[in-house]
């Protein structure tokens, strides 16, 4: 019984004695064993892991170069984001979360780097620079389709503008007011054009497939601070629906009107006794949107507070099925 409790002594003396000549200090703890192997082939210094309740892993570590890289997995063990706080993200990392149908397509020739890159349940996003330092952001479908792209200060080269914008936009005499675009969405049917006219004041205007103006206006401060926000695509017939003063520029054609609100705009006010709550949400979600209110029912339509991908507060308006037929600021 002396003789191991010598040994275990022992070995407590060399292990005290390894500290503090720093020999523990070099040592690199192993990574786990299953994390993905873009990650873990990484082999990350001061590895921290920090798995959330819904099952969801983080990982922050820092690379034998100094790159800070914070990841995200999911339960099923997929790598599902990648950012790197201080640098580029290495290539392993980028080529395991950007398919090479991605990789090859024309927009990824503005990046000088690669910094961050997520995988959503309707699209990848991914964010960089160009070799200017700007900064710049892409998003592709589960189609490989580009629908979006975000600029900092920069120009969307005029070969991307047409590839993003439908013919029918691309037409609307709006778009001739951009003297700079440097930000175009197309999703779900919906165009978003940012930038900026001629005289430097920064432009938004959003479009359905048609070609027809949604919401238009220039900002005078932050985007999504519109002071002019109007149909600019009205002909005869077709009222001003109002942007005074507690009142939404209302706009749309055919059966995506504005209607007066309540039983007499259509029928009693409520929600559709099928209509799947939990899985509209989880759309929008996936959508970009977030800071969901409470679903309520106007007459014929149903509506939703929420934030947009662009950080604005608007209000959705949904069709039975719960898919967005308009977006408006609040």
């Amino acid at each position: 019984m002396a003789i191991r409790t010598f040994t275990t002594s022992a070995a407590i003396l060399a292990l005290i004695a390894g500290i503090g000549t720093g020999a523990m200090a070099q040592t690199a703890a192993p990574a786990p064993a299953d994390l993905p192997a873009p990650l873990a082939g990484l082999n990350l210094g001061n590895l921290e892991i920090d798995t959330k309740r819904d099952g969801m892993r983080e990982i922050e570590g820092r690379t034998a170069d100094g790159i800070d890289i914070e990841a995200r997995i999911d339960m099923a063990g997929n790598l599902v984001e990648v950012e790197a706080d201080n640098g580029a993200l290495p290539q392993s990392l980028t080529d395991a979360l950007v398919p090479a149908d991605l990789r090859g397509q024309q927009v990824m020739g503005l990046f000088g780097s690669i910094t961050e890159v997520k995988q959503r349940p309707d699209h990848v996003e991914i964010k960089g620079r160009q070799s200017s330092g700007a900064e710049i952001e892409v998003k592709f479908d589960r189609q490989n389709t580009l629908v979006e792209v975000e600029m900092d200060d920069a120009a969307i080269p005029a070969e991307l503008v047409n590839a993003l914008l439908p013919q029918a936009v691309r037409d609307n005499e709006v778009i001739a007011q951009f003297d700079r675009i440097d930000e175009i969405g197309n999703r779900n049917g919906r165009v978003t054009v940012k930038g900026e006219d001629a005289n430097g004041e920064d432009m938004r205007a959003e479009f359905d497939a048609d070609g027809r103006v949604l919401r238009f206006g220039r900002e005078d401060g932050p985007r999504g601070d519109r002071r002019d926000e109007r149909r600019s695509d009205r002909g005869p017939g077709h009222g001003d629906h109002g942007a005074g003063p507690g009142n939404h520029a209302r706009h749309g054609d055919g059966p995506h009107e504005a209607r007066p609100m309540g039983r007499n705009g259509g029928g009693p006010a409520a929600i559709p006794a099928d209509f799947d709550t939990v899985a509209v949400n989880q759309r929008l979600t996936g959508a970009g949107y977030s800071g969901l209110g409470l679903l309520h029912a106007h007459g014929p339509r149903l509506l939703l507070d929420a934030t947009n991908p662009q950080g604005e507060a608007v209000t959705l308006e949904l069709d039975p099925q719960g898919e967005v037929v308009r977006e408006m600021a609040r």
